[in-house]
């Protein structure tokens, strides 16, 4: 199925592209993805959701035009990673925002990815959640410095990794298959490896305090607390994400 096949962009004009969001959402979460769908859908062309145990579509998504929604079993057990599907779905060059449902989004939160993608050509992935991994490099969860999405950034600055629920970039530069990572919960340093290796800079974009916020937060099926429990294959993969610089890559 074609999105936006036919939409017209101008050549090298970021900001005159069409513009996607892409959500996987648990059915756990449905409280508050009926809180985040609304204000990223008026914010975006088109909305791509993925439903993880889901036996249904949720009624309220009947409300909603400009929407593609996926559930469960057509997912090829992806989880997480079923939100960069959508690459399959796109055959114009599109900006496309990965987001979160359990965050509050501000209203001019794409536009603002957006504006930092135009000033780098598109040769980046920006975000606002951020992660600089520090010395020893032993631990993935514990061996790095947090820029958590609600903290104050002054500057837009390079980060070893940005979190997959506030991030963007151009579709065909970073037009990636989940399908090759191997596993479904480690999607953060998947897309930093992927980007490393194609010279792509990941960078926190500058904001206040609070810009973004939490819905919810420590939630028990987070892949974040998974990771506190045992960080052993994340931590290999972030040894191989550093070993790219090393490389000169």
């Amino acid at each position: 199925m074609a999105i936006l096949a036919n939409t017209m962009v101008r050549s090298g004009a970021i900001t005159m592209m069409p513009r996607v969001a892409t959500i996987a959402t648990m059915a756990t979460r449905l409280k508050t993805f009926q809180k985040v769908l609304p204000v990223i859908h008026s914010q975006v062309d088109h909305v791509f959701i993925y439903l993880d145990g889901y036996s249904a579509r949720p009624t309220f998504l009947a409300s909603f035009d400009r929407i593609t929604v996926r559930i469960a079993e057509e997912l090829r057990d992806l989880h997480a990673n079923s939100r960069y599907l959508c690459l399959e779905d796109l055959k114009v060059p599109t900006v496309v925002a990965s987001v979160d449902d359990d965050i509050i989004y501000p209203w001019n939160y794409i536009s603002r990815l957006v504006d930092l993608l135009q000033r780098l050509d598109g040769h980046a992935i920006v975000g606002v959640h951020g992660r600089i991994f520090t010395p020893p490099h032993r631990s993935y969860a514990w061996d790095a410095v947090a820029l958590h999405f609600s903290y104050r950034v002054e500057h837009p600055c390079h980060v070893h990794e940005l979190g997959t629920g506030t991030c963007a970039f151009v579709s065909n530069i970073f037009n990636v298959n989940p399908k090759d990572w191997g596993r479904t919960d480690t999607d953060d340093i998947d897309v930093a490896i992927e980007a490393q290796r194609r010279g792509l800079p990941r960078i926190a974009i500058a904001r206040p305090a609070g810009w973004l916020k939490p819905l919810a937060e420590k939630q028990a099926d987070s892949l974040w607390a998974r990771t506190l429990k045992d960080d052993s294959e994340q931590s290999r993969r972030m040894r191989t994400l550093l070993s790219l610089y090393a490389d000169g890559n």
